[in-house]
């Protein structure tokens, strides 16, 4: 598991006990995040997931420390307005932070994680 993960304007970079994995901007095809709940105990985690022009992706969730800033650091490199990872449920799927359309699925009249 990755214990942090940064974002700046060279890319994405997860670093781990033994070594660190970046994700140049140039090779980052989109970033999602999504909400998740694990059993047994119905623990609810959000993930972040970037997508490298391979197929290849890391996934890191808001265990991780530096979670909440490199989600809003992703958000803000797009130009999206802000997100409220709180209300994002399993149910919404991924959201789409970074690349391709940014967009969200349409729940009435706002998006998963934004306010009414």
């Amino acid at each position: 598991m990755a214990e942090r993960v940064s974002v700046d304007d060279l890319g994405i970079w997860i670093m781990h006990p033994h070594g660190t994995v970046g994700l140049p901007w140039a090779e980052v095809t989109g970033v999602s995040v999504y909400a998740s709940v694990l059993p047994p105990d119905d623990q609810r985690l959000v993930w972040m997931d970037a997508t490298h022009v391979s197929g290849e992706f890391v996934e890191i969730n808001n265990m991780t420390e530096g979670f909440d800033e490199a989600v809003a650091a992703v958000i803000s490199r797009s130009g999206r307005g802000p997100l409220d990872l709180s209300r994002l449920e399993p149910s919404d799927g991924p959201v789409e932070i970074y690349g391709g359309h940014c967009t969200a699925p349409d729940h009435g009249t706002s998006e998963p994680g934004r306010g009414r």
